[in-house]
């Protein structure tokens, strides 16, 4: 009985810890999925300030260091380039130090590459719980038809036309997502409202 009663306590004592702790969504899905509209639409939503980041903002932050050679090189092969495993692990860790202060949401991409598991001896969904081990984060499937991503490629005219094919084939199926949202049945709004209602 004593036992029952010490996992108990030790249970809600975690459950009580989580919930005093700065919140994390993290959206995961392949570019024109829906994501930035979500994370705005939750930051207008929500009754508390959420700070958006994503995985562009490390990209154009780490590109910024680099010189022109570096540049060039990064540019032929991006996605499989060991500086964009870079600029994801220094997102993580940023994640980890910024949710001392704040509620944030992450816009990304849990994809793997052979750069990843090179220069981190593990996969980017295994680096990224190992770093945000601990969090209070939900993790969201932001699921859209691939037919309807490369609609919306076309129209935004500043993506590949089968650039979400391409992150579809190497993004990690594994990963444990706690909720599924659909931009294609759904509105952002409505996308934002579910996860709200959640956490």
């Amino acid at each position: 009985m004593f036992l029952i009663s010490m996992s108990i306590s030790i249970s809600m004592i975690e459950r009580v810890e989580l919930m005093e702790k700065y919140k994390i969504i993290f959206l995961n899905g392949v570019t024109s999925s829906g994501k930035t509209s979500i994370a705005k639409a939750i930051q207008e939503m929500s009754d508390t300030n959420f700070y958006h980041v994503s995985n562009d903002h490390f990209h154009s932050l780490l590109w910024d260091f680099l010189d022109k050679p570096a540049q060039d090189v990064w540019k032929e092969n991006f996605i499989h380039s060991v500086h964009t495993a870079e600029s994801i692990a220094l997102m993580y860790h940023s994640i980890n130090f910024l949710s001392e202060s704040t509620n944030i949401i992450v816009d990304g991409m849990l994809f793997e590459t052979e750069a990843f598991t090179s220069k981190y001896g593990k996969t980017n969904y295994d680096c990224m719980r190992e770093i945000l081990h601990g969090q209070n984060m939900l993790v969201v499937e932001v699921y859209c038809p691939l037919d309807e991503c490369r609609r919306r490629n076309i129209a935004r005219g500043n993506r590949g036309e089968n650039q979400s094919h391409e992150q579809d084939a190497i993004m990690n199926k594994a990963v444990r997502h706690d909720i599924k949202v659909d931009t294609s049945v759904f509105s952002a709004e409505k996308c934002a409202r579910q996860i709200l209602d959640v956490f």
